[in-house]
């Protein structure tokens, strides 16, 4: 009986550390599994899709995402630059942007914590409604620890090696069409040396 009762209780065991594991790895590991690539951004159809099963509808959560329908936002996430590096703070950066085909959009600086940098900047985003654009509607932004003489500013002060920019596009028009031409695109303007 209490060998019966062992074995049981190891069985147990090794199916909750499988289970977890396996839980662990999806997680992990699923989210290049259904995100797309377009340039330096990643996007996952599934976001705020009723057909997303349960492990997409986990990755989400854990990066903090509560998604619209796809009707209402889509939503495209950077965390290299142009060469592969992780976005760090001691960087400056460039964001140039076509007119995004949106009734609304904004980029949002999310600190290696997934949370906005502590700063007292004011600075976490840029969107449609404040940001200047040339006379054809594309804009640019600087991404920085200090704004300097850039006309559209993210603050990058406190966010540490390994954030992440957001793009949100709502309302997307049926002409948009995500692409790397379609979609603001990286350049590092310089890098703080590092000892």
């Amino acid at each position: 009986m209490v060998r019966r009762i062992l074995a049981w209780a190891a069985a147990l065991l090794i199916g909750l550390a499988i289970g977890a594991a396996s839980a662990w790895a999806a997680l992990e590991f699923g989210r290049s599994s259904f995100a797309e690539r377009y340039g330096g951004w990643t996007h996952s159809r599934a976001a705020g899709s009723e057909a997303a099963g349960p492990y997409t509808r986990a990755i989400i959560a854990r990066e903090g995402l509560l998604a619209l329908s796809a009707r209402e936002a889509l939503y495209f996430t950077m965390s290299a630059d142009e060469n592969g590096r992780p976005l760090d703070e001691g960087c400056i950066y460039e964001l140039a942007s076509p007119p995004l085909a949106t009734r609304w959009w904004s980029v949002t600086l999310y600190a290696a914590d997934n949370f906005l940098a502590q700063n007292t900047d004011h600075a976490p985003s840029v969107d449609a409604s404040r940001t200047l654009t040339d006379a054809g509607g594309g804009w640019r932004a600087r991404i920085s620890p200090v704004r300097g003489q850039a006309a559209n500013w993210i603050s990058s002060r406190s966010a540490r090696r390994g954030f992440t920019l957001t793009l949100r596009a709502y309302n997307p028009r049926d002409d948009f069409r995500p692409s790397a031409e379609a979609l603001p695109t990286l350049a590092t303007i310089s890098c703080a040396e590092t000892p």
